[in-house]
């Protein structure tokens, strides 16, 4: 059983897209909590997780937190949290495939010494055996060990600050899931439905600086969801 984290700010048409997609494609018998965070959002995506969150599933809650970032939130998750165990931190322009969620727990379950396991990546679910690919760090998104935060915990630095944490860090074991999980950022996509979006929220300046977005060939990878 693990908890799952779920990071929302503003961004309201992403939040409905992400948060209905994880509904539908997650195996909640392994979910113990779904704990939502709503981050000091202006534009009714509060609201509409309150509504969401009252459905749940599994045991459900909404934190409201004001401009804590995600590693603000991770430490505050962390700071309530007193037994050891897995937890799964995913951001609201995130789309998760079907078999996400087993497939990475199978990964962390083969080696219990792998603590941070990342699943952003813009490659289609390959077909199994999954396996843990080493890396230097694994972005904000995937499954981590509470142990590896003992003693250590990330310093919030705005919106930022979980890469260095990684990276300063050796002992902490972090790695890819390998053949990856299609992680769908909303923002970055190129092609409808998400164009018309990004370039709206581009507009109004409610969209964080991004790399480029992916390139237009990228559109096969996500023909598993239907708009």
């Amino acid at each position: 059983m693990t908890d799952l984290l779920y990071l929302a700010f503003n961004r309201l048409e992403f939040t409905r897209r992400s948060f209905s997609t994880m509904l539908a494609n997650t195996d909640w018998s392994k979910i113990d909590r779904l704990l939502v965070y709503d981050d000091g959002s202006s534009d009714g995506t509060r609201e509409y997780l309150a509504e969401q969150v009252a459905r749940a599933p599994v045991e459900s809650s909404l934190r409201a937190t004001q401009k804590l970032g995600p590693v603000g939130i991770m430490v505050d998750y962390l700071s309530r949290t007193e037994e050891d165990g897995l937890f799964v931190k995913i951001d609201n322009d995130v789309m998760l495939p079907p078999g996400w969620l087993g497939r990475g727990l199978e990964v962390m379950a083969s080696d219990p010494t792998i603590d941070l396991l990342g699943i952003e990546a813009i490659r289609p679910l390959g077909p199994g055996p999954h396996r843990f690919l080493p890396a230097v760090h694994i972005g904000g998104i995937g499954f981590m060990r509470i142990r590896a935060f003992e003693g250590c915990a990330p310093t919030p630095r705005g919106r930022y600050g979980f890469t260095k944490w990684q990276t300063s860090h050796d002992r902490v074991k972090k790695g890819w899931i390998d053949p990856a999980i299609p992680v769908c950022l909303l923002n970055l996509m190129p092609f409808e439905p998400w164009l018309s979006l990004s370039r709206e929220y581009v507009l109004n300046g409610w969209q964080r600086d991004w790399p480029p977005p992916m390139p237009p060939e990228c559109k096969a990878h996500w023909d598993w969801w239907a708009p």
